[in-house]
């Protein structure tokens, strides 16, 4: 995160430590990395500036990439990538359900 950024109230929810120790599951998934963070928050920050903006094509497009960043992951098999993390996983699909009831009309009444 460059210095004149701050975490927004999106970013720290993801950043939160879970309520009680123990294994990982749906009310307590796994902390998520400071960079992993960030690339949650990026996309969050792209399918908001479409909806602020009423960008139907924009909308589409960047839930398409949420989609694919949260069910194609990566692998760390190629070059100079890592393997996504569960945890950056399940915030993806998270991110993927919320995104999911953010809709646009077809036509913009006049």
């Amino acid at each position: 995160m460059s210095p004149s950024a701050t975490p927004t109230a999106w970013a720290q929810h993801l950043a939160q430590h879970p309520a009680a120790p123990g294994p990982c599951d749906a009310a307590h998934p796994p902390l998520l990395t400071a960079a992993e963070t960030e690339r949650v928050q990026r996309h969050r920050d792209q399918l908001m500036r479409a909806l602020r903006a009423r960008d139907r094509g924009a909308l589409l497009s960047a839930k398409q990439q949420v989609l694919e960043a949260a069910f194609c992951p990566q692998d760390g098999h190629s070059r100079g990538t890592a393997a996504d993390s569960p945890a950056l996983r399940h915030a993806l699909r998270d991110l993927s359900w919320r995104m999911a009831a953010l809709l646009l009309p077809r036509h913009s009444p006049h």
